[in-house]
This record gives C-alpha cells, structure tokens and sequence, in this order.
C-alpha cells in the first residue's frame, strides 16, 4: 500500500507509515493506484517482486517513478560520440572560413596564374572580378593592363595604366608592360604615348631604357623635322643630346644646328628678337660661324642696342674671312653709336668711336661739326614738338661757315611737316672756335604724337647728321629710316633669314650620364655669348642641308 503522507509503499499488513505514521488504508491504496495507472501506462511489476520481510533501499523506491528506463549504458556513449562528431565538424569549418583567402586577392592571384600561362582571356575576366572588389589597387590596374596587350586591347591598357598612376603605381613597377605597350605605339607612330611610357623607367635608372628612349626621341624627331614641326623636333633631339646614350647620340649636335637654325630665323622674322638671340646662343655652342654672329648683330642694330651689334659684328669679323661689306656695316655702326654718346654729353667716348668708324671704313669721314646733348619733346605751354642741344667743335680749328637745319618729318605719311633753316656762323656771326660748342632750340608748329612716328631731322650744312624720334615707336617689321655714318638715309626692312653654313661638329666623347632634362628656352635679352667652336667652319654642305637630305625618304 502507498502512504498518502510520503508516498513510501508498505506490505499489505502494515497498519500505519515507518516514515511518518500515517494510517494506512487500502481502499485509498487502491485509488491512488488508479490514478497512477492512468497516468504511467507501463506495467508495474507485481506485488511479490518486493521483498516484505525488509524496506526497499531508498534508490530502488525513487526508481519505481519513472517507467521505461534503459538498463545498459549504450545511449550515453551514443550521445558522446554524436558530440564529437558534431565537435570536429565544427572546428573543421571554424578553421576553413578563418584560413580561406578573400575573393579578391583569390581573383587576383588566379588572374596573376592566368597571365603566366597566357591565357590573357581569361585573365581579363579574372582581374575585372578582382578589379570589382579591389577598386582602389594599383597592382590590379597593371596586372589588367597586362591582359589587355594580350589580348590586343591596348587603348584598355593605356586606361588602366593612367588609373595606376593616379594610384601613385606607376609603369616603373612593371618595366616590361612599359616596353611592350611603347614598342606597339611606336610601331603606329603613336610616338608621344610610347616616350611617356619609356621616360619613367628611364629616370627609374631600368638598364636599358635610356636608350631605348634616346633612340624613340632620335626617330619622332626626325619624323616631326619632316613635318615641319621644328619645336617638337627640338625637344626630342636635345633629350636625346641630354640622355647621351642611343645608337643615334652622335647625330644629336648636327641635328640640333639646323633646329636652332631654323628656329632663330623664324624668331627674328616675327620679331620676336630675344628667343631669336637664345637660339643663336646655342647654335654658336655647337659651332660657331661669322653669319650667326652677324645675325645676332643685326637684331642688337634693330632694337637700338648698339654696343652689343658692334660686338657681334666684331665676333663675325673675327672668325670670318675678311670682308669690306662687314667693315663698312661695322663703320656705320661705331659713327652711329658715337653720335648716340655725343647726344648723351658724352663728348669724349663719342669723337672716339667716330674715329674708329673713320679707320675702319676709308670711306667713313669724321664730321667737323657735331651735335651733343640733344633732346627732343614737347613745349610746355603749347604742347607742340621741340628739339634742343648744342653743336659742338671737336676739331682744332676754327669754325667760320656752319648752316644748321631741322625738319619735322611724318614716316607714316612720308612728309614734311615743318622745317627750320639758321645761321648759326656767318660773317656777321663769329666763328665756332676750336672745341667749343653753340647751343640752338626749335619748336615746330605742326603737332604730332609721341609714338615714335615723327622725327626731328638735323642737316649741318645740307647734310643729314642724325634723326632724332619723338617718343618711342613700336616694333614691327615695316621698314624705317635711318642715317648711317655718312649722312645718308638708308631703309631698314625686317630681318630675313640668312642661310648658314655650318660644319659637321665633332662627336662628343660619351660620360656618364646626368639625370634626364628637357630644356625650357625662356627668352633672354643678353648678348649671345662667345664660346670657343667644337669645330672650324668648313666651307661645303652645310649641316642643314646634310641634315635635310638626310631625312629624305
């Protein structure tokens, strides 16, 4: 019977509970028996399988709660081998997820595979997964650029290339992507992309490419001479004259003689005089000639510098072979400047410069009378043109007859507007002793711009002296007039270029190379400077010419 008290159950002949002495009744046995039964539907085992004669352990009673129980030990190894299997599994996958590479650097060492095997096609679909992913990798952009040649998508190869770049990984990273996209440009005239492509790697220092660059620049700067296009020619041959190696290195002076040729006569024909002089500058630097020196004299003459045109002119005297047509321009040139020092008040330097024009030119005379310290503007009061001054006796006798005349002369109409004849010696006047000096004013009566346009013309007894302008006159290439050393009025027109004979300069020995640079020409007003000449002028085909047949196909 059970206990309603504890539960414990007792033989039939117990009255009351050994545990907490509650009655015993069998009729409430019986009851609570059935509703057990209707809970556990598993047989309970009979009534004589417990031994009456003593209590049942207290680990058999809890037993008699649950029904069905297993009696081996075979679910519990079970479930610890189920465990561990369950375990390894997932410190399996644990360790794959964590050891598997990135999709990315996988595309990208799958496109870099590719690319060895040549199998470029596949590499392009490989990379541009990686590329997706990788936006920002420079190495992905080349390694792209790479697939692309393969697979003859070069315009492809040279947008990738650029991305690189802006990346800040340039073509230097890969010098034989650099050599096999510049060698297809090349091969296609493409000739400013295949430089661009070689020029890094020949800073970089890449044995070989400064070469390889040298000889790109020596074949477009011949192709650009042919065209016509002397200012990229320029460019490639001095790179090529700077890099000092190439199969073509030796040509670089000869090339280069013409270049500046060309460039210096095209300068002074537009008149851009200071570029004109620069070129002129380097073109003596490879050898120098009596034409180039004279060239240079005649754009000093034409801006009004005319100490450096006398200069020049005496370079061009010196190198060259005598001649009586440079000796009278050098003769008009030193009376000119000597009239310019006597207008200054420079009284002395200028008598001696017009006695350097008179022993250099037969011809050439020094004047008995000059003028000195000339000025030209305008009257205060009326606004109207005027020139002052003095004439001066430089000789040691005395002067008894002198007529001094003044016109107002209009270049743009070619006309005189005004002029002014005076005594200034006669017999009613008394002589113009021996270095003395009179002093003349005259203010015209037509008004004129200052714009360098008008002139005042000053004749000492019928012969022209000097042209004095009023104001400063603009550049350009019309033609002007001007007195030269004997009086007279020459025209200057604009300068023309002089063809020059210029020998083959001798090839430089090779050094060392310098780090690459292409020269910017900036203009300079200096004179163009005298260098000893690489080689003798030689009389025969000049280097230009020898240089253009060169280039003929």
């Amino acid at each position: 019977m059970k206990c309603p008290g504890c539960g414990l159950y007792h033989p039939p002949q117990y009255e009351n509970c050994v545990s907490c002495g509650s009655k015993l009744s069998a009729q409430e046995s019986d009851k609570q028996e059935a509703a057990s039964s209707s809970v556990i539907t598993t047989e309970r085992p009979a009534a004589s399988e417990f031994d009456m004669s003593e209590r049942a352990p207290d680990s058999l009673r809890r037993s008699k709660h649950v029904r069905g129980g297993f009696k081996s030990g075979v679910p519990t190894s079970l479930g610890i081998l189920v465990a561990g299997t369950v375990l390894l599994v997932s410190a399996g996958a644990t360790f794959f997820f964590l050891t598997k590479p990135p999709d990315d650097q996988r595309l990208f060492e799958q496109g870099q595979k590719e690319l060895q095997n040549g199998q470029y096609a596949f590499a392009v679909t490989t990379l541009n997964q990686a590329l997706q992913l990788r936006k920002k990798d420079a190495k992905v952009y080349l390694a792209l650029a790479r697939a692309y040649v393969g697979v003859d998508q070069v315009e492809k190869a040279w947008d990738c290339i650029s991305q690189a770049q802006q990346l800040g990984l340039g073509v230097i990273a890969e010098p034989a992507l650099a050599s096999d996209l510049a060698n297809y440009y090349r091969q296609r005239s493409k000739y400013e992309r295949a430089i661009e492509l070689l020029r890094p790697l020949a800073k970089g220092g890449i044995p070989g490419k400064k070469a390889e660059l040298a000889d790109l620049d020596a074949l477009w700067g011949d192709e650009a001479l042919r065209a016509g296009n002397v200012e990229q020619a320029l460019r490639c041959w001095e790179e090529v004259r700077d890099l000092r190696e190439g199969s073509r290195y030796g040509e670089a002076d000869a090339r280069l003689a013409t270049i500046y040729q060309k460039l210096a006569n095209a300068s002074a024909n537009s008149n851009d005089d200071s570029k004109a002089l620069v070129y002129l500058s380097k073109l003596n630097n490879i050898a120098q000639n009596s034409r180039n020196y004279e060239m240079a004299s005649d754009i000093y003459e034409r801006t009004g510098e005319l100490e450096l045109a006398i200069d020049q002119l005496r370079h061009a005297m010196k190198i060259g072979t005598k001649s009586p047509v440079l000796e009278k321009k050098l003769s008009a040139l030193l009376s000119r400047r000597g009239k310019e020092l006597l207008d200054e008040g420079n009284t002395d330097a200028g008598y001696g410069y017009l006695q350097q024009a008179k022993d250099m030119n037969g011809d050439s005379k020094v004047p008995e009378v000059t003028l000195r310290n000339v000025e030209t503007g305008f009257e205060g009061g009326s606004h109207m043109p005027r020139i002052n001054g003095e004439v001066w006796n430089p000789s040691e006798k005395s002067i008894n007859s002198l007529n001094l005349k003044v016109e107002l002369y209009d270049n743009s109409s070619s006309r005189v507007l005004w002029f002014k004849d005076q005594k200034l010696v006669d017999d009613f006047v008394p002589p113009l002793g021996a270095k003395d000096a009179k002093s003349f004013e005259f203010v015209a009566d037509s008004a004129v711009k200052a714009n360098g346009m008008s002139e005042f013309r000053v004749y000492l007894d019928g012969t022209l002296y000097k042209s004095y302008p009023i104001g400063k006159k603009e550049r350009n290439a019309s033609s002007t007039a001007k007195s030269d050393g004997d009086g007279k009025t020459n025209q200057v027109s604009a300068l023309k270029p002089i063809p020059v004979e210029k020998p083959k300069p001798k090839l430089k020995q090779f050094v060392q190379p310098d780090p690459i640079k292409v020269e910017n020409i900036s203009p300079s007003p200096n004179p163009v400077p005298t260098v000893e000449p690489t080689t003798v002028p030689q009389k025969g085909t000049s280097s230009e010419e020898k240089t253009m047949k060169d280039l003929e196909p």
